[in-house]
């Protein structure tokens, strides 16, 4: 499991809220890490909350569904059916939902036609360090999490959920970075920060101190995360992950005035203002302030997170009895839904 699996708080609240801050952020694979630790942790009792977290895992679930069929049309148009066809029968694994399972057939009965190809075609040649023996020590379950893709398949989905700019210097990162990334994703945080240690020759310092400060802190050692996140704001302003992962470690650790004012800074100079404003919202309701928390969700309901903020947004104004209110958000951004 990946981001922020090692979770100090076991409340089923705290679960949900650090996965729905991880799933708004895009980071829909480390969100679902944390909704599978929280339904673990609640056992069966709770037929409600089980429920809840079940949903919970399959949005995750069918978000990356829909970033394998992003993906499978990016290999088409570069004429790599076989790599399509892989994402492709990954993302019919991934959800349910019938419009991008109908989507995802549809994709595969045209490459059947054109290339002639299998159905499930082997998985092709991934890097190879990550198919070496001691990638593989490192990580040893990712082939059976996705046996229909290679590493070096599955490295290039987990990094799809980086904003564009990031995603393309962690394409360029080469072999030995990719298996220490897919080492995170496997929860085995020791291992990764060897194989970092390794991997970094001096360039590229920003993502070295962010990668370093987010495995550092899924092993408890916040304080040394913490240093290692402003060392990398302090390499390179321009890279937006730190900033984030600043942002989720002070909430998390109840710094809730040092985060309200670093998400502001985050908004005001435009770095990944969405999840700021979305994450901004989150702080003023920990604050207790919910007429802040209605301001700013409301602010996103032009934005592409306009489900999701109107959930929160939904569940606000309810908390503070304007239930008209909430009877327009729920009509206009989510009939339909079951809440």
């Amino acid at each position: 499991m990946s981001l922020f699996s090692r979770l100090f708080s076991k409340s089923t609240d705290d679960y949900l809220s650090k996965g729905d801050r991880l799933f708004e952020s895009g980071r829909f694979f480390d969100a679902r890490s944390v909704y599978e630790q929280g339904l673990e942790s609640c056992g069966t009792g709770n037929r409600e909350t089980v429920e809840q977290f079940a949903a919970k895992i399959a949005a995750a679930n069918t978000s990356l569904a829909a970033l394998n069929i992003e993906e499978a049309e990016a290999a088409l148009q570069h004429g790599n059916g076989a790599k399509a066809a892989e994402h492709l029968e990954l993302a019919k694994t991934l959800t349910n939902d019938p419009a991008l399972r109908e989507k995802a057939e549809n994709l595969l009965s045209f490459i059947r036609e054109e290339t002639a190809i299998s159905p499930k075609p082997e998985a092709g040649g991934g890097c190879s360090s990550c198919s070496s023996s001691s990638c593989h020590d490192a990580a040893p379950d990712s082939a059976h999490d996705h046996p229909d893709m290679s590493p070096e398949d599955y490295y290039d989905l987990l990094i799809r959920q980086l904003p564009e700019e990031n995603y393309e210097r962690y394409a360029t990162l080469g072999e030995k970075f990719a298996c220490m990334y897919l080492a995170v994703s496997q929860d085995e945080h020791h291992a990764a920060l060897k194989m970092l240690e390794e991997w970094y020759q001096g360039s590229h310092s920003d993502i070295y101190s962010y990668e370093k400060g987010m495995i550092l802190y899924r092993l408890g050692r916040v304080d040394d995360a913490e240093a290692c996140l402003r060392e990398s704001i302090g390499h390179n302003r321009d890279n937006p992950l730190p900033y984030q992962g600043l942002a989720l470690l002070l909430i998390d650790a109840g710094r809730l005035d040092e985060a309200a004012g670093h998400l502001d800074h985050m908004a005001a100079n435009d770095i990944l203002p969405i999840q700021a404003l979305m994450l901004r919202g989150e702080v003023s309701l920990l604050s207790g302030d919910s007429q802040g928390a209605i301001d700013r969700f409301a602010k996103l309901l032009t934005t592409p997170v306009a489900k999701p903020a109107a959930e929160k947004l939904y569940a606000a104004l309810m908390q503070c009895g304007r239930q008209q209110e909430a009877a327009r958000v729920f009509k206009q951004y989510l009939g339909g839904c079951c809440h």
